[in-house]
């Protein structure tokens, strides 16, 4: 018989933490699930205590693969699932015991595409303080992408959800890519018709300083841009007003964000090549942009400047800085 749920688990170098995450699965109040451990090429054991999990229980399923990358082993995940449903978990993570079964009883009593759950970031062992509501929302398609593209209630992660397979039928996570979640997430929202939300905290994410999302550079920077301008060029074929709105005042702010980490840095070379792409972006779109509500003062003050003259408003972002500075002082 095929599994209610396919839980997929991608793992490269998590010796440290693999054991606590695959425990936590196994624990699940839940029992119908598979669970595909993909070891993307880990040089260290991973792949050994893959294959002993294996050995102790029927439900884990293990792919051995040459190093791709988390999307890769996403992907390869999705491939062989068998469920009705698809979650993630990230391999330094762990869950709580009925976090499966609060997200399976919520996406089935609502008939919904999607559930979500809370999440609580762990440092050092000890969880940052957030407060949560233990509140079921349900929304209908486009409500639920508008709350996406917040990204407050329910944000652009892959593994605080519970997916109907179908979903994934003609969607991957994009290999190469920094934030792939943010390249992905908005595909998956624009197919449900209803998604429900549990404000619980069932998903513990730990934060790890050599982590994927650790430290930013400007690849990072430019790959969220890219992914805010995906969302919105895509957004707006669609009669979704309020979602347009919000995915342009995120695509603006994360390209003046790039623009503002690159001076900081002085990557000057790339810098002019990602400043021409931003400023044709902020020259299309300058009407809508001065118009919306959502959008900081400063943030059109920067797209209007960054047109006309991105000498000027790289001047003036310097002499900021430096009054920062001396204020600190």
């Amino acid at each position: 018989m095929k599994p209610e749920i396919s839980i997929i688990v991608p793992i490269y170098k998590v010796e440290l933490y693999l054991k606590k995450c695959v425990d936590s699965i196994l624990a699940q109040t839940f029992k119908d699930f598979e669970l595909i451990l993909v070891n993307d090429g880990s040089p260290d054991g991973c792949g050994d205590i893959c294959e002993a999990y294996k050995a102790l229980d029927p439900r884990v399923v293990v792919i051995h693969k040459q190093n791709g990358g988390l999307s890769d082993a996403r992907n390869y995940g999705i491939e062989v699932a068998k469920g009705r449903y698809i979650g993630f978990v990230d391999s330094d993570d762990w869950i709580g015991h009925d976090m499966y079964e609060s997200l399976y009883s919520l996406i089935t009593a609502h008939d919904a595409d999607i559930a979500v759950c809370g999440h609580v970031e762990v440092m050092d062992d000890v969880p940052l303080p957030k407060s949560f509501t233990h509140e079921v929302h349900v929304y209908n398609n486009e409500q639920a992408l508008d709350k996406l593209l917040e990204d407050t209630e329910i944000q652009n992660l892959a593994w605080d959800k519970l997916y109907k397979a179908e979903l994934f039928t003609h969607v991957r996570y994009p290999v190469g890519k920094y934030f792939e979640d943010i390249f992905t997430t908005y595909k998956l929202f624009l197919q449900a018709r209803t998604t429900v939300s549990l404000d619980s905290p069932k998903y513990m994410y730990l934060k790890r300083s050599d982590s994927i999302t650790g430290a930013m550079n400007t690849r990072k920077y430019y790959d969220r841009f890219c992914a805010a301008l995906e969302i919105y060029e895509t957004i707006r074929e669609q009669n979704y007003p309020v979602a347009e709105e919000i995915a342009l005042c995120r695509t603006v702010t994360e390209g003046i964000e790039l623009c503002n980490y690159q001076i900081i840095t002085g990557e000057k070379a790339m810098n002019k090549e990602y400043l021409v792409e931003l400023g044709g972006f902020l020259n299309k779109h300058i009407s809508k942009i001065l118009r919306n509500r959502k959008l900081r003062r400063e943030m059109k003050t920067a797209s209007v400047l960054i047109i006309t003259s991105s000498t000027i408003y790289k001047m003036l972002y310097y002499s900021k800085l430096r009054l920062k500075g001396s204020n600190m002082i």
